[in-house]
């Protein structure tokens, strides 16, 4: 499946080297460019397409209001932000964008913000078109390594954790990146023994080997295979000692 994209960029330099980095990607087709956001917000109303990636500083409509004008024309749009200052980062993730790259460009990190998109954009249509799966529990996790999607055991994740707004999966072999936010993973892996123990932690209760009191009432987790203490707020003790039977 080919993604449509749009560049809107009021620098023409800008718009040439991410054009060039894009053109190294198959599935990526650049369908227009705009050099102002208006025009550009009048060429995703005609266009439609599946990706726009919008510079944040523009003379006539920044990128964060235009963003904003591209959520409201209902259509199955993602945005990922172009900026020079990491400043943004912040207001960029409050509209929905999907990431945010930095200039001069890096054609990994391109990349990476890319396969993000293709990853949800894929799994969106197949979550649209697929039949009833009500009966269908499956113990694989799809995972993002490099440009490929591949599928791992629940039972080998030790951890899933945020980090910079990225979410990272933990096994004891490698760490994965993943698209999706934490709630949506608690939601899929809550029956399969997994708990939220603090708003950045996701924990395969199967894996905690030690529990330890912390202070002001809260707790820390020792997880086999991870070195690092993983902090159980104060508001889930009561709830993960249920649980555990403790």
């Amino acid at each position: 499946m080919n993604i449509r994209a749009v560049i809107i960029d009021d620098e023409y330099l800008s718009i040439e080297e991410l054009t060039f980095l894009l053109s190294k990607i198959h599935y990526i087709d650049i369908v227009g460019k705009a050099d102002c956001g208006i025009e550009g917000l009048d060429l995703v109303k005609k266009l439609r397409p599946d990706l726009v990636f919008v510079d944040v500083r523009m003379p006539d409509i920044d990128g964060i209001q235009l963003s904003k004008e591209i959520n409201k024309l209902n259509i199955e749009c993602k945005i990922i932000f172009t900026t020079a200052y990491d400043q943004y980062a912040i207001e960029a993730f409050d509209v929905d964008a999907i990431d945010y790259i930095l200039k001069p460009y890096e054609e990994e990190r391109v990349l990476k913000a890319v396969s993000k998109v293709r990853y949800i954009i894929e799994n969106n249509y197949t979550n649209n078109n697929k039949v009833s799966t009500n009966n269908i529990s499956l113990n694989k996790l799809p995972v993002l390594k490099d440009d490929k999607l591949l599928l791992i055991d629940v039972e080998d994740i030790l951890l899933i954790y945020t980090e910079d707004r990225n979410i990272f999966i933990k096994t004891n072999k490698e760490t994965f990146s993943s698209s999706s936010s934490l709630q949506e993973l608690e939601e899929k892996l809550n029956e399969k023994g997994f708990f939220r123990t603090h708003r950045s932690y996701l924990v395969n209760l199967n894996k905690i080997r030690e529990i330890s009191p912390w202070f002001n009432g809260s707790y820390v987790a020792i997880v086999e295979g991870i070195n690092d203490e993983i902090p159980i707020s104060r508001n889930q003790v009561k709830l993960f000692k249920q649980i555990l039977g403790i």
